[in-house]
């Protein structure tokens, strides 16, 4: 009984790393496989298996499927759990997941230099979205001393490994000369590099250079095709300055009915200069019919915001009558706003109307 007892030990030692190897071996393989059929259940079990023997990977991954709620029910708390775990056994993903944890204050409470000092074990460790990051802190302060020479230099790590956010971060540097010397060239570079990831705001920066010719020969039509990119993922500036392509027929064939259409989708993301060009737009019956009652919605939501051009525009609407129906009393009201705020004409108009006996001060 004793010699067989000794066999049976001396099994358990010699193959027992071999199976445990194995069972390792085996459920990556399923969790892999489960990932690429979207079956979230399969993988949440999978990973929970290889997790609890310690693989810092799959506790890094079960702390995503916990974040993103998908094969189990959703628990940041329980994500965190887990990363932790996966940053003690060294993965610097989950350091970069903690610390943005921090940062944006989801599962935690936000803490700036909490969520510096897991995006720094990151960043050392090469991982390219903690370096980014890291770059935007020390560009804001936040956690860190601001810093833009350091932020610069962590951006342009990430960059150079491919992160998108950082290749326009480094391209903003480049245009604005924060942190490095001004370099339009090097920005549209770098702003390439982004934009041909799909990056909407480097698409739009992309946009901005050739049409001013910064860094870059001036080309409208490669102006108006890297907006168009940026405006068919709903970037508001991108869809502005289409609709200003369209209107003038710069890089694009002129339409007022197209140019109407983008100012459109901007100013329904509450762009003003949108705003404003669809006003105009009604109010003049330009690339869509007359419609004063239009044209009043979208001055209002401009003036809203504090537009002295709408405010005086919503003057001289009401003084000519929307549908041929004044009001001066309304008429006065936006031409005393925009004098307020320094628009000269509108004075004049007041001055008008008070000598013609339209409207009566006291009520305004």
């Amino acid at each position: 009984m004793l010699c067989l007892a000794l066999v049976v030990l001396a099994g358990f030692v010699l193959f027992g790393p071999a199976l445990n190897y194995y069972q390792q071996w085996s459920a990556i393989r399923k969790a892999q496989a489960a990932n690429l059929a979207k079956d979230y259940a399969e993988e949440y079990r999978q990973l929970s298996l290889l997790a609890n023997m310690g693989n810092s990977g799959a506790q890094y991954g079960l702390g995503g499927l916990y974040w993103q709620g998908h094969g189990v029910a959703q628990s940041r708390q329980q994500a965190l759990y887990w990363w932790r775990k996966a940053a003690d056994g060294g993965s610097a993903q989950a350091a970069y997941g903690i610390g943005r944890a921090y940062y944006v204050g989801e599962g935690v409470e936000r803490d700036d230099k909490i969520a510096a000092t897991w995006v720094r074990k990151a960043a050392d460790k090469g991982e390219p979205n903690g370096q980014s990051l890291l770059g935007t802190l020390y560009a804001r302060g936040h956690g860190v001393d601001q810093d833009f020479n350091k932020a610069f230099e962590w951006w342009m790590k990430a960059a150079e490994r491919g992160q998108v956010d950082a290749q326009v971060a480094v391209g903003n540097a480049y245009a604005l000369g924060s942190g490095v010397g001004n370099d339009d060239a090097q920005a549209v570079v770098w702003y390439r590099r982004a934009a041909e990831q799909g990056n909407i705001p480097a698409q739009s920066a992309l946009g901005y250079a050739f049409s001013a010719g910064k860094g870059v020969t001036r080309s409208e039509t490669e102006a108006a095709s890297w907006w168009l990119k940026a405006a068919n993922q709903g970037d508001a500036y991108a869809q502005l300055n289409l609709g200003v392509a369209y209107s003038k027929g710069y890089g694009l064939t002129q339409s007022d009915t197209n140019a109407v259409s983008w100012w459109l989708k901007a100013a329904k993301q509450g762009d003003v200069s949108a705003e404003m060009y669809v006003a105009y737009a009604y109010a003049n019956g330009e690339g869509t019919p007359r419609d004063d009652k239009a044209a009043e919605i979208w001055w209002l939501e401009a003036a809203k915001a504090g537009n002295v051009d709408a405010e005086f525009s919503l003057g001289t609407l009401y003084y000519r009558g929307v549908d041929g129906k004044p009001n001066y009393q309304e008429a006065a009201k936006w031409f005393f706003k925009a004098a307020e705020h320094g628009n000269a004409a509108a004075k004049t108009h007041l001055e008008l109307m008070k000598e013609n006996g339209q409207f009566d001060s006291k009520t305004l």
